[in-house]
């Protein structure tokens, strides 16, 4: 393997394996994207935006420096840049002068802010999730800096799959929220199940009739029921104590 195939392998398997390490540390992922990025494509830096939900919902940022930190959530601040217009229209943007008239124009703050930073060029590339746009990879390089082809389409398949990986790592998120969700509402209502038996055990009710007033002592006392049926479970509370 050479040296080259060496640095691939180790920036694919950097961004898949730090996913699968924390998978509630996105902001860890972003950083290893965007020196994945610098790296694969011998830029000068990187910058990333992610938008988890949608493009109406709010953005996580990262780069390779702070400055680009700071230049990526200015971006979106903003609602221009290249990466910006990679995120929003779905299209990659190669090799753009970020120095010419028509640059400035376009994004006149964004252009400034990376010219004054010392960079010449960008090319912004799309972050794709499932069925849309998540995000984009901004890399920076000096003006006098040929395009490299080769490690344009390396760079290219990096950006597809950190956008799967950064897709993956948000659904299996909200599947530990779930779990946990259903987790808490299970425990809750073994409690109260249990605290009914006793309920009626002790008053010789139904266990419907138990049920009445357990939710009626929590509702009348502005309580959570699980609450109340801890207390019941536990010995403690007016309810056992009647």
């Amino acid at each position: 393997m050479t040296l080259r195939e060496q640095e691939v392998a180790a920036a694919f398997a950097e961004l898949t394996g730090g996913a699968a390490r924390d998978p509630g540390d996105t902001q860890a992922l972003l950083a290893t994207l965007a020196e994945g990025g610098r790296r694969l494509f011998r830029a000068r830096g990187a910058k990333v935006a992610y938008v988890p939900g949608g493009r109406s919902a709010a953005a996580l940022t990262g780069g390779t420096d702070p400055s680009l930190g700071t230049l990526a959530a200015d971006a979106v601040r903003w609602g221009e840049g290249a990466g910006y217009d990679a995120r929003t229209t779905g299209c990659a943007l190669v090799d753009v002068d970020v120095t010419t008239r028509s640059a400035q124009l376009r994004w006149p703050r964004w252009s400034a802010r990376a010219k004054a930073l010392g960079f010449g060029r960008a090319t912004a590339l799309p972050l794709r999730g499932r069925d849309e746009e998540i995000g984009a990879l901004v890399l920076f390089t000096a003006a006098d800096k040929p395009l490299d082809e080769e490690a344009l389409a390396l760079v290219r398949l990096f950006a597809e799959v950190a956008g799967h990986t950064l897709t993956l790592q948000r659904e299996l998120g909200e599947s530990q929220v779930l779990a946990g969700q259903l987790e808490h509402a299970l425990s809750s209502r073994v409690l109260v199940e249990q605290a009914k038996g006793i309920l009626a055990a002790r008053s010789g009710q139904s266990l419907d009739e138990a049920f009445a007033v357990l939710r009626g002592y929590a509702r009348s006392h502005q309580r959570k029921l699980a609450d109340v049926a801890r207390e019941v479970t536990e010995g403690r509370g007016e309810l056992i104590a009647g």
